[in-house]
């Protein structure tokens, strides 16, 4: 069966158990003097730590070029598995070895950012074959022992920049490269710049301007961002690729640099799910610096973001002595913030930057040891479970503000600390979870969203068909070029207000606010059919348990989905009729297996005479509607439909439509006037090559949800690449269409697909109104109603 085409689900990540983890930079002294690495890792264990991290750094490994050298790794990798410590390994690849002069980031005037001697280039190719190979190099010297390894280029050694840097020739050769891929001609990118340029070639990097009050929609800084950010998330693919391929033993964890902040988007480190899509756990450090010892509890929406984006194991690090000396931290505020990951759902706690000192004099590392074990006591760490409310971040509002303060940290999570002190769960999620997983809840919570970008906004109008969304202010008011009126046909609750000013109580705010909906999940597919009925057979079946597996209730085929589709008069002439019989048994006892409703498209006799049929069955496995094509275009071999019919499912009225159906409204108006809700249309419309039709068809399904103000779930053939004049294929794009005419999901064109919508539908069915008691139509409509399932009437 293939994948998801437009949406897919979280992954799902193994329990690990919860780790207490403790770093020896490889320029730590107590990295560097062996006797003293010994007796740190002896303190280590007894403190309760489990696991050591290890840097393992490039000009230690390869000291001539092409010879590489893990002696000193070795020594210290020997004597942290000796004493039963776990692993991790992180090549510290900024500190090149002296024979390589790498390409180093620069600012916009060619000044190397001064941090540790400056960093290598990610925008260089011989920097990245080069750091790859030590990296492959050392996981093939490691091979087979299950080691985690996890990836040292960056500023501290985690996946971000740290300021307006990455201005060197290489990368702005990349980013006009990028800017090619995206907009394909310098026409698109002027009309999105809004500039007059001749070629890519004269691009120049900007250098995005702070902002007081108001978002910054230059899209040409906007870019800069996004490119900055899939720089970042395709060296980290890179890495895992090149460790995993020499060590397929290999866990790979990524170091994720700070949480939301005033300076995201100097950072770009808010590409969080695509950072760690190659990852088995993240690290995230938290901005002890900026939150503040009174703000600790900040620290639980920082572990719940990271889990709820990532949908990793998330390990909290706490930062080094700099926090006692500096910024007036306590080893108790340390121990309170492991409390309150822990509490949050980490994974484990990582101590960084200790490993210049004698660790056996900070009792308040025991402390957390024992938090630690306390957890581990209670089971391995898992995936929490999908919880009714969704919360929200938008990641744009953090990238185009870019603000002295911290408000923008504060409004967007400070409702996510009330939900949780209240006991409410509630996973925070952001642009990309939106955009690349089929997410399902009862609530979405939008704080502080006035800036979203424009596919989000896409998809948060498609979600508010079947979920219920609260907003403390308008969202989508500006996308990330422009301010509009925030009226982009969500349909969203606003309080005009801050969240922190609501007086309700949360579970109050939460509940649901309509008894009389309820939400069905429904499933579109497109597959290529054939003429071979068992297969076809198998394959219906097939999707009725993927759709399944993905909580679908309904599942909707193509017309002759089960035969394959033809005009021709002969073309069932030979048809085994019992082979149909099989068929449709088989999809009748898969509906009954997984309790799920179909409509499925197949022929049906009576007498001599055949019809194309759109078969609905029920999660019983019977056929409780029959619906016969009314319009034939072409299909020599049937007879046109003799009735309107409508069905139920799960108390909610519904009704079908097949193909050239569609262009006659009054076949879905009179039986919405009947109560329908709910429309299936299910099609083998013209082929791919006749694209005079396609933007009509779209607009025809449309037209008849928005007229009758119902939802309709459209399953199209999709068009066979192999053979676009196939006249037994189509030209997909099967999709679900909202009551407003909006488009809710679609299906590409040529590929065998599922999409999925949840609907909100009213258990009332409306009433017929003025179109059957005024006018001068009310007679006719009247007429036309009495049809509605009265098989011994002929429309």
């Amino acid at each position: 069966m293939c994948a998801l085409a437009v949406l897919i689900s979280s992954s799902v990540c193994a329990a690990v158990p919860v780790q207490y983890s403790f770093t020896l930079w490889n320029w730590d002294t107590n990295y560097r003097d062996i006797a003293a690495f010994r007796r740190t890792v002896d303190a280590c264990a007894v403190h309760g730590f489990t696991l050591i991290e290890l840097g393992a750094a490039w000009e230690d490994c390869e000291k001539q070029e092409g010879q590489f050298d893990f002696s000193i790794v070795d020594e210290r990798v020997a004597y942290v598995t000796s004493t039963g410590l776990g692993l991790r390994l992180r090549p510290n690849l900024y500190d090149w070895p002296a024979w390589y002069t790498p390409e180093l980031f620069t600012d916009a005037k060619g000044v190397a950012f001064p941090h540790c001697g400056g960093y290598p280039s990610v925008f260089n190719a011989e920097n990245r074959k080069r750091q790859y190979r030590l990296s492959g190099e050392l996981a093939k010297h490691c091979a087979g022992h299950g080691y985690t390894y996890s990836p040292g280029f960056s500023v501290h050694m985690e996946v971000k920049f740290a300021d307006w840097i990455s201005y060197e020739p290489s990368a702005r050769a990349a980013f006009r490269a990028w800017l090619a891929g995206r907009y394909g001609t310098v026409e698109a990118l002027n009309a999105a710049w809004k500039t007059a340029l001749a070629s890519f070639q004269e691009i120049e990097p900007p250098v995005p301007a702070d902002t007081a009050g108001s978002p910054s929609l230059d899209e040409q800084s906007n870019d800069w961002i996004r490119f900055r950010e899939f720089a970042l998330a395709d060296w980290v693919a890179g890495f895992a690729a090149e460790v995993r391929l020499n060590d397929p033993s290999a866990r790979i964890s990524v170091p994720l640099g700070e949480s939301y902040r005033r300076e995201s988007a100097r950072m770009a480190n808010l590409g969080y799910w695509a950072y760690s899509r190659p990852a088995d756990e993240v690290v995230h450090s938290y901005d002890f610096f900026w939150h503040g010892k009174n703000g600790l509890e900040n620290s639980m929406a920082s572990v719940a973001a990271f889990i709820g984006i990532t949908q990793r194991p998330s390990i909290l690090e706490v930062d080094g002595p700099t926090l006692l000396d500096q910024f007036g931290y306590t080893p108790a505020d340390l121990v309170r913030v492991a409390r309150f990951a822990l509490e949050a759902g980490a994974a484990g706690i990582q101590v960084s930057n200790w490993g210049g000192i004698d660790v056996t004099q900070w009792p308040f590392l025991s402390e957390v040891g024992a938090l630690v074990r306390e957890r581990r006591a209670q089971g391995d760490w898992e995936l929490p479970m999908p919880c009714p409310t969704l919360y929200y971040v938008s990641k744009w509002q953090n990238y185009v503000y870019r603000e002295p303060s911290e408000w923008v940290h504060d409004r967007q999570f400070g409702y996510w600390l009330t939900l949780h002190r209240a006991g409410i769960p509630a996973r925070i999620v952001t642009d990309e979870n939106l955009l690349k997983e089929d997410l399902r809840a009862q609530t979405m919570v939008i704080p502080c969203g006035a800036v979203i970008d424009a596919p989000v906004r896409d998809r948060l109008r498609a979600l508010s068909n079947g979920m219920r969304i609260v907003a403390d202010d308008i969202p989508g008011l500006f996308t990330t070029s422009q301010k509009t009126e925030g009226q982009f046909g969500a349909k969203v609750e606003v309080l005009d207000r801050p969240f922190a000013e609501e007086k309700r109580a949360p579970a109050e705010l939460l509940a649901a606010s309509d008894k009389d909906v309820q939400t069905l999940r429904v499933a579109a597919v497109q597959f290529l059919t054939s003429f071979d009925v068992a297969s076809n057979a198998a394959k219906i079946v097939g999707y009725i348990r993927q759709a399944a597996d993905q909580g679908a209730k309904v599942v909707v085929f193509p017309e002759m989905a089960l035969t394959g589709y033809s005009k021709a008069a002969d073309a069932y002439a030979t048809l085994d009729w019992k082979t149909v019989e099989a068929g449709l048994s088989g999809i009748r006892k898969a509906c009954q297996d997984r309790k799920v409703y179909a409509i499925v498209g197949a022929p049906i006799r009576d007498g001599d005479a055949w019809y194309c049929a759109a078969l609905a069955i029920n999660p019983a496995g019977d056929i409780i509607d029959a619906y016969e094509k009314t319009y034939l275009a072409g299909e020599a071999w049937a007879k046109p439909g003799r009735k309107f019919t409508t069905f139920d499912i799960e108390g909610i009225t519904c009704a079908t439509i097949i193909c050239h159906d569609e262009r006659y409204g009054p076949l879905v108006q009179l039986r919405a006037l009947r109560g329908a809700q709910l429309f299936f249309y299910i099609s083998c419309e013209s082929g791919a090559s006749a694209e005079n039709k396609l933007g009509p068809y779209r607009a025809q399904v449309q037209a008849r949800a928005v007229e009758n103000k119902v939802y309709v779930v459209h399953a199209n053939t999709p068009a066979n690449a192999a053979n676009p004049q196939d006249p037994a294929a189509s030209h997909g794009e099967s999709r679900i269409v909202a009551p407003d005419g909006n488009l809710i999901t679609e299906a590409p064109r040529y590929d065998d697909a599922v999409v999925y919508a949840d609907l909100n539908l009213r258990r009332t069915p409306p009433r017929p109104g003025k179109a059957v008691t005024e006018g001068p139509l009310a007679a006719w409509m009247q007429q036309g109603l009495d049809l509605v399932n009265s098989p011994g009437k002929t429309p």
